[in-house]
């Protein structure tokens, strides 16, 4: 018997492709609205602040989330023992971000002159098969349409795989507040974050499951849309996830994005803060201590390559 023509493997690709575009055209809509409506967000998408080159500046308290309010079948999936997903589970992870990266590339490539630097090594480690440790990649936050339509530069084959797609730690208070928004952003690998909690909480622990997993974790450390001229000091998160996986993670700056025509992608060179480690391992740094130096050492990194995009000093 033939299957039905609305439910051949190749239409519900279709299907699946259009309902997530669709689903981030409302999304990133209303994300700009409360982002306009609250245009000093902080709290960020790593939680915890520090002082000097590690502080965040902004004084907007975001608003109280409760991690319990997350779906139960969704939260058990950022809790341990971080049960394995199932073949219809990540099927339908695939179509979102599949979905909503293909829906990406139009939009910056098609409706937009873009271009990229220095991408193809990043590419290199994302596709390296049995890579040895996790890849964790930080961005400036320019705008609501930095993830998901930035990993539109992508090759679609990796915009389709769950396994090499990128997991981004996401505002809970935005993404989580309701059965749709929790399903599509679990299903786009975003993590949900409670802004404000500091650095212990699920979402720090998922994140360093998936470093001691080998995968590839994206922060926006800045914690808020930030179109001013300098970076907003980050929080330190990211610290964290460095010092405790059971690896040092491969650091990446960038991508660095410069929007409006054209709209220029920047990925830096690998950072390796070893050192800091070693420093910390053998006591001569506090926790806290090797936390904000790791933090301040991926700020610097991406201020350089702000710097470098802005002067023009890129790699092809």
């Amino acid at each position: 018997m033939r299957p039905l023509f609305f439910l051949r493997p190749g239409r519900l690709v279709k299907l699946g492709s259009v309902t997530a575009s669709a689903s981030v055209a409302y999304y990133v809509l209303k994300k700009h609205a409360e982002d306009t409506k609250n245009p000093a967000v902080g709290g960020g998408s790593d939680g915890g602040t520090t002082t000097g080159a590690a502080a965040l500046t902004a004084d907007y308290i975001p608003p109280p989330f409760y991690w319990e309010t997350i779906p139960g079948f969704i939260k058990k999936k950022f809790e341990p023992p971080y049960p394995a997903n199932s073949s219809a589970w990540n099927f339908m992870s695939s179509l979102v971000m599949g979905g909503v990266g293909s829906f990406g590339k139009f939009f910056i490539y098609c409706l937009n002159d873009t271009h990229t630097h220095n991408m193809q090594p990043t590419l290199d480690i994302i596709d390296q098969e049995n890579r040895a440790r996790g890849l964790i990649t930080v961005s400036n936050h320019a705008s609501v349409w930095d993830d998901p339509f930035l990993w539109g530069v992508l090759p679609t084959k990796t915009l389709f795989s769950v396994d090499k797609m990128r997991w981004v730690l996401g505002a809970a208070d935005i993404c989580y507040t309701s059965l749709f928004k929790s399903l599509f952003f679990s299903l786009g690998q975003g993590i949900p974050t409670i802004r404000g909690a500091g650095v212990y909480q699920p979402a720090i622990d998922f994140a360093i499951h998936k470093m001691d997993q080998h995968q590839w974790i994206h922060i926006f450390p800045e914690a808020r849309v930030n179109q001013g001229d300098d970076l907003i000091r980050f929080k330190w998160g990211i610290g964290r996830i460095v010092m405790e996986a059971k690896e040092c993670p491969i650091i990446i700056p960038g991508p660095f994005v410069q929007l409006f025509n054209p709209i220029t992608v920047v990925f830096g060179e690998p950072i390796d803060v070893q050192d800091v480690l070693n420093e910390w391992q053998q006591g001569k740094l506090s926790e806290e201590e090797a936390r904000i130096r790791i933090t301040s050492i991926v700020y610097e990194a991406l201020k350089k390559l702000k710097e470098d995009a802005e002067n023009n000093r890129l790699k092809n």
